[in-house]
């Protein structure tokens, strides 16, 4: 098995030179440098990541936990993150809990059995005591999106409020005066948010209509909400969905009864899935910006494994995507 004191022989330097430029740190002349990853690439030579996760106490992994892999609202939020962190050469462990509390214990103690570089949580089954065991082993963590509690570590959130505000304004100019909000469970704390960014947005109009149904983000949750409120001789014009999954299901519901998008009634989704796109009519949804997202949650570890650094709260603020259902 060829090690590094090999390729420091063959290349005449010390073995702390080609460390330093296997790793990408440190200064050589360029020449040493081309002929050392010359070597490296000849031989094959692949660094063994268990030993340096031992000397370091640090591997290049980042653990994303996330609820579920149903939604492909996680998995284009993974792959963002997976895109961003590469750029650093660190790579991503997947761990779907599928909102098990059993699974997210199994998933922090595998973080710490390998050394991970970081944690990005991304469901409500992580407690603010879990967040407080991974940073006493030294896995500093970053929550997005669902992880709402109050706690002191970093978090990168979208303002969820505004966002709902945003959409029912749109709803409301777009000529909709009778609006329905489908939010996720009713127990989430972003649930309220977007119940009052939602109600606050009919205040600015004095509109007095207000219907709110709770689903589980799923696309047959969004569908019954609709039907049942048609079945009940529900008049709406206009629907604002907590996610796109729920904002299809309704759009179906409303096309299989006969009704026209957007002429009868105007939709907004919320999550700006690559599907939008395609789907007929195309979906009106608020961006969750995963690109700014995966940025900042990666610059976010780094900073707080590198140097001294106060754990960040940032809340940005959704992007309105316009397309043929409104």
């Amino acid at each position: 098995m060829t090690t590094i004191k090999d390729i420091a022989k063959m290349a005449g330097v010390s073995t702390a030179t080609v460390s330093r430029i296997i790793n990408g740190k440190g200064e050589a002349k360029q020449e040493t440098i081309d002929l050392v990853m010359k070597i490296v690439k000849d031989l094959e030579y692949h660094p063994n990541k268990m030993a340096r996760s031992l000397r370091q106490g640090k591997s290049n992994l980042i653990s994303v936990m996330i609820p579920n892999l149903d939604n492909p609202f996680f998995g284009e939020l993974v792959g963002a993150i997976e895109h961003e962190a590469a750029k650093y050469g660190l790579r991503i462990s997947i761990c779907n809990t599928d909102d098990s509390r059993e699974k997210v214990e199994y998933f922090l103690t595998n973080m710490i059995d390998n050394y991970a570089f970081g944690a990005i949580i991304c469901t409500l089954k992580v407690t603010e005591d879990d967040l407080a065991s991974l940073e006493e082993q030294g896995i500093h963590t970053v929550t997005v999106d669902r992880s709402h509690f109050e706690h002191s570590f970093s978090s990168i959130n979208i303002d969820q409020l505004n966002g709902a505000f945003i959409a029912t304004r749109h709803l409301i100019e777009r000529g909709a005066k009778k609006n329905v909000l489908i939010c996720g469970p009713e127990i989430e704390r972003m649930s309220g948010e977007r119940v009052k960014g939602y109600q606050l947005a009919l205040q600015s109009d004095e509109l007095s209509f207000s219907r709110v149904a709770y689903g589980d983000y799923t696309l047959g949750s969004g569908y019954q909400i609709m039907d049942t409120l048609i079945n009940e001789g529900v008049q709406f014009d206009g629907i604002h969905a907590s996610n796109d999954l729920m904002a299809i299901g309704a759009l179906r519901r409303c096309l299989d009864h006969g009704l026209a998008v957007p002429n009868d009634v105007r939709i907004v989704g919320n999550d700006d899935l690559t599907v939008d796109k395609y789907y007929n009519p195309r979906l009106t949804s608020l961006s969750q910006m995963n690109d700014r997202v995966s940025h900042s949650v990666i610059n976010e570890l780094i900073n707080l494994n590198e140097k001294e650094h106060t754990p960040q709260k940032v809340v940005m603020s959704p992007e309105l995507i316009v397309r043929e259902t409104t």
